[in-house]
């Protein structure tokens, strides 16, 4: 069983895309608010995001330069930034529902992604402490697993008391299969992970996961 946030379905890639950029996810939640409540879109006036609101509804190749452009040359602040990104992208995606005989459903994650994968941070945890050898041949079971499903370990990292991974991982596949796959590869390993595209968590954030802190919160 494993701990996730942000779990996408297991679509191919004609149906998805996937916004390559590392934008926070509170970006995405209010560009999409703002876009079904007109009321509130409204309420913005002069602010900026209105502009970019209106340019990306247009779903046209001007507005689409004109958002990349004013990314480009103006000085905006990094969350103004990752709105424009977030506009520029469902911009290109409704210009492709509008050319394609399928429509596409756009993907997006705080982790970013790549073309046709999502950058899912995995971590797993020993049953008894773990050892560098025994990282390293963790490591080679999350390659191998990787590898079978055209998808790329991007980062590999030994933390003392658990393994963390971030890997981009084709939405051809279905990522807890990639990562039990992985993980049964190891004996030693519980069955449980951490999984999430939305942020990278701390040290502590893992251990209150292994306490069973995590599990309170959402109770």
């Amino acid at each position: 069983m494993g701990t996730t946030n942000e779990k996408s379905e297991n679509k191919g890639l004609d149906s998805l895309r996937v916004v390559e950029e590392k934008i926070p996810h509170d970006i995405f939640a209010e560009f999409f608010r703002l876009l079904e409540d007109e009321g509130a879109a409204a309420g913005l006036g002069s602010d900026p995001k209105a502009r970019y609101l209106m340019l990306a509804k247009e779903g046209s190749v001007e507005a689409y330069r004109k958002i990349e452009e004013s990314i480009r040359s103006e000085s905006l602040t990094a969350e103004l930034k990752d709105f424009a990104l977030v506009s520029l992208n469902y911009c290109r995606f409704k210009m492709e529902n509008e050319l394609l005989d399928i429509p596409t459903d756009m993907v997006s994650g705080g982790l970013g992604g790549a073309e046709g994968m999502m950058r899912i941070y995995v971590a797993v945890a020993g049953k008894e402490d773990i050892n560098g050898e025994q990282f390293e041949r963790v490591k080679r079971a999350f390659e191998c697993a990787v590898s079978e499903r055209d998808s790329i370990l991007e980062e590999s990292r030994f933390h003392g008391f658990y393994i963390s991974f971030i890997l981009l991982i084709s939405i051809n596949y279905a990522f807890g299969e990639l990562i039990e796959d992985g993980i049964g590869r190891c004996g030693f390993l519980k069955s449980e992970y951490y999984a999430t595209n939305v942020e990278i968590p701390t040290d502590d954030r893992i251990r209150d996961w292994l306490d069973g802190k995590l599990d309170e919160e959402s109770t």
